[in-house]
């Protein structure tokens, strides 16, 4: 949960009682029971009218964004264990072209680099850790990784499969202009498929099309949607994508604790392990990696090709910052 998320409680306190006081409500001195009574009184239309217009990601996710309050938003997930349920997990190839797009409109750009760790940090990374969780727990698990960018959808030319790209094409809601056929036969794939785990989210995609096979680290079980516009399963192994996860730190959200990506950042391509040594936490068979590390440790890069110590957490620092 780093980049700046969960938001502190006194974050989203303040953007509530903004709300509040715009709609006659009360404000942070006022009787909490008796704020939440006028506020319930509200439309929908009123309470998103009187939200103010915001920069950066507050303008993607508004206001109001998770905060720990050990009910619903935990403090100690790694503490806890995965839900005993079947479960669909997976995460674009290129969430942060929202967020890049977004900036850039505003004036604010970062290096390519940035975003690659970016989209490791807050997505990659997480999605094979929560995945591997499940596993661990015997849990009936997919794992999955959108490539989908299509001219009707694409929003810049760094946009590319970006956070919440997939959601037209699960709910059909694509525009019909510039269609390709590739583009609605893999409509109607994703859709099967997401149809087909809610009908059996325990056994469905085991026999879905050529059947999708459940999520193991140590094999070809990445199943890689819409990946060069086909349709189908695509098969891969996560440590493809999860390999640099060895340089994330997805536990902590201290800007400073997060340390420096290699400049070389490619997602697409592992980096090399080294030829002896032994697996890291972040290694395949562990609840708590990402992916299927090979038995040897991960090459460490030399500090020719690092980020900067200092430039990386100032960078994070900043996303932090544009986030409140």
């Amino acid at each position: 949960m780093g980049w700046g998320l969960p938001n502190p409680k006194a974050s989203t306190e303040k953007g509530w009682f903004i709300v509040s006081s715009a709609l006659g409500c009360g404000n942070a001195s006022s009787v909490a029971s008796e704020v939440l009574s006028c506020m319930r009184t509200k439309s929908s239309a009123d309470i998103l009218n009187a939200i103010p217009s915001a920069t950066g990601t507050a303008g993607i996710l508004g206001m109001f964004v998770p905060t720990v309050d050990d009910t619903v938003v935990f403090a100690n997930y790694t503490d806890r264990k995965a839900a005993d349920v079947p479960m669909l997990i997976g995460n674009n190839d290129y969430e942060g072209g929202l967020w890049r797009t977004t900036f850039a409109l505003q004036g604010l750009t970062f290096p390519t680099n940035f975003w690659h760790a970016f989209n490791l940090q807050a997505f990659t990374c997480p999605t094979g850790i929560r995945a591997n969780a499940s596993l661990a727990q015997g849990v009936p698990t997919w794992r999955y990784r959108y490539f989908g960018v299509w001219d009707n959808l694409a929003f810049s030319t760094d946009s590319g499969t970006y956070h919440s790209a997939e959601i037209p094409m699960v709910f059909n809601t694509a525009p019909k202009t510039n269609t390709t056929e590739a583009q609605t036969a893999f409509g109607k794939y994703m859709r099967g498929a997401w149809t087909t785990f809610a009908k059996d989210p325990k056994k469905g995609l085991t026999t879905y099309e050529d059947g999708w096979p459940t999520w193991d680290p140590t094999k070809d079980t990445l199943i890689r949607l819409a990946f060069e516009e086909k349709t189908g399963a695509n098969l891969a192994k996560g440590y493809q994508y999860d390999g640099w996860c060895a340089f994330a730190n997805v536990s902590n959200t201290d800007s400073s604790a997060y340390g420096a990506f290699p400049q070389d950042v490619n997602p697409s391509v592992p980096p090399t392990p080294l030829a002896t040594g032994t697996a890291t936490d972040a290694g395949a068979g562990s609840p708590s990696g990402t992916g299927d590390a090979p038995a040897a440790t991960t090459s460490a890069p030399s500090s020719a090709s690092k980020l900067g110590l200092g430039i990386w957490t100032v960078m994070a620092a900043v996303m932090v910052v544009i986030m409140m």
